[in-house]
């Protein structure tokens, strides 16, 4: 075995080995301002969820509104219909009704 091999294995073993010694000497800890940065980030995501619930159930509602006002708008335009239709016979408007039938 050549000298220059037996350095380059050498060489990358002692890379291998320190970076592992490197990588096992970091703590994983959190620091006291990471966990008071993670609480905040908590209590703002859970305003935030609360937040959209609310605009959630709003927005439930107010679909609701309109659909009964849709209904109302059909029920008028309904009678607003039959009004015309009405007017367009004026002034025989129940044609199967004539005056002095129903007296005796």
């Amino acid at each position: 075995m050549s000298i220059s091999k037996w350095f380059s294995r050498v060489g990358v073993g002692v890379l291998v080995a320190s970076f592992g010694l490197g990588l096992g000497s970091c703590t994983s800890k959190i620091t006291e301002e990471q966990l008071m940065t993670l609480k905040e980030l908590r209590k703002e995501e859970r305003n935030l969820s609360e937040q959209i619930r609310k605009k959630q159930d709003e927005k439930s509602k107010l679909e609701a509104e309109i659909k009964s006002r849709k209904g109302d708008l059909k029920k008028c335009q309904d009678e607003v219909d039959f009004i015309k239709q009405k007017l367009a016979l004026w002034p025989d408007i129940w044609p199967d009704w004539k005056p002095g039938e129903g007296v005796k």
